[in-house]
């Protein structure tokens, strides 16, 4: 048995035990799946909904911390409700993700500051990303960033 199958059925397990009531949530395996990516949209309800915001200095120096805010719901709400919430915001800088926050339904709002460091000098481009449990995963527009 793989061990993301014992873990499902540990856990389905679990909550059968303890009387039910709890939701398993699904556990995916997103390198494997091939995930579509959405956005930015600003133009319709749905893309200004989905596509995260992200503020961030202009300029850095080089292995300095410093902070960026990453929002989803931040050009027109979105639900919050135990059928539709966001999963997740993250922070990409450079196509790589640093730093990632997650969320459960009604719970926690789709808004994170997120403290960063990048090492080497020269221009990185920044990048919010928000997972929706109906819609999937949703990029902002880039944001160049110069470290100096």
């Amino acid at each position: 048995m793989e061990r993301r199958d014992f873990i499902k059925k540990t856990i389905l397990a679990t909550g059968v035990f303890l009387g039910g009531g709890i939701t398993v949530p699904k556990i995916t395996k997103a390198a494997e799946e091939k995930i579509p990516v959405f956005g930015p949209d600003l133009k319709s309800i749905g893309g200004r909904k989905h596509t995260p915001y992200v503020k961030a200095p202009k300029k850095v120096k080089a292995g300095e911390w410093f902070d960026v805010y990453v929002e989803v719901g931040y050009y027109h709400p979105h639900p919050n409700t135990m059928t539709h919430w966001i999963e997740s915001v993250a922070l990409w800088i450079d196509k790589f993700e640093v730093v990632k926050a997650t969320f459960r339904a009604t719970q926690g709002a789709p808004k994170a500051l997120f403290t960063v460091k990048i090492d080497k000098p020269g221009n990185a481009i920044l990048e919010g990303l928000g997972y929706c449990n109906l819609h999937g995963l949703w990029v902002s527009k880039p944001i160049i960033l110069e470290v100096v």
